[in-house]
């Protein structure tokens, strides 16, 4: 009978102690909803903000360049029309080598934007010329195709068969070059053969060095 008490002592103390400890977590439980959460913000430094501010202004600076581009490209793609003083060699400078009367001026005005204005003043130099005196290039026999303009410089590339006398290659560069150097925006005339550089066209005329001034 006292070994029954005994173990029914025990069972009720061990209940009391669980029931306890039960109590002591619920309340720590709801302390800790109850707190307050501590948020720990870091303060950046004026450097750091002087850094942000210099970052973004360059951000703005480098889009409104590529805008300002975007719109100069634009405006060198937009068709407009060309004053062009087409030179063509005298018939007189050609049959009878008066040199005081080389060539013939051809006024005319071509539209075109800044990829063709080149392959265009070309093209009106390859056709017979109209003005009275004047002669044929020579231009039409070769393929200027690929001629671009770069910038402020017209590269003409003459491809395919190109050879011929001293007259000729002498009457097509002058007359390439003094066309060109007539049309606003260009500053410099260079050549190039078979897409290659070269020093002369057809053994006579050096053209290892761009042409800024008109040929004589």
């Amino acid at each position: 009978m006292k070994t029954i008490k005994k173990i029914t002592l025990i069972a009720l103390s061990l209940s009391l102690s669980m029931f306890a400890v039960a109590c002591t977590n619920n309340a720590e439980a709801e302390n800790a909803k109850g707190a307050p959460v501590e948020v720990v913000e870091t303060q950046k430094t004026s450097e750091e903000l002087d850094k942000e501010a210099e970052n973004a202004s360059e951000e703005q600076e480098k889009d409104a360049t590529e805008e300002e581009s975007d719109k100069e490209d634009a405006k060198d793609n937009e068709a407009k029309a060309y004053s062009v003083k087409l030179i063509f060699p005298s018939e007189d400078y050609i049959v009878n080598g008066n040199e005081e009367n080389k060539t013939v001026t051809q006024k005319t005005e071509i539209t075109a934007d800044s990829k063709t204005i080149v392959t265009k003043v070309l093209d009106a130099l390859a056709a017979a010329p109209s003005a009275e005196g004047a002669e044929s290039t020579g231009l039409d026999k070769f393929d200027y195709s690929k001629s671009t303009l770069d910038g402020s410089k017209a590269i003409v590339d003459l491809s395919g068969d190109v050879s011929g006398g001293s007259l000729e290659e002498d009457v097509l560069v002058s007359s390439i070059v003094n066309s060109l150097l007539s049309v606003d925006g260009i500053k410099s005339v260079s050549f190039t053969v078979n897409g290659q550089s070269a020093e002369t066209l057809m053994g006579h005329v050096d053209i290892t060095q761009d042409f800024t001034n008109f040929v004589k």
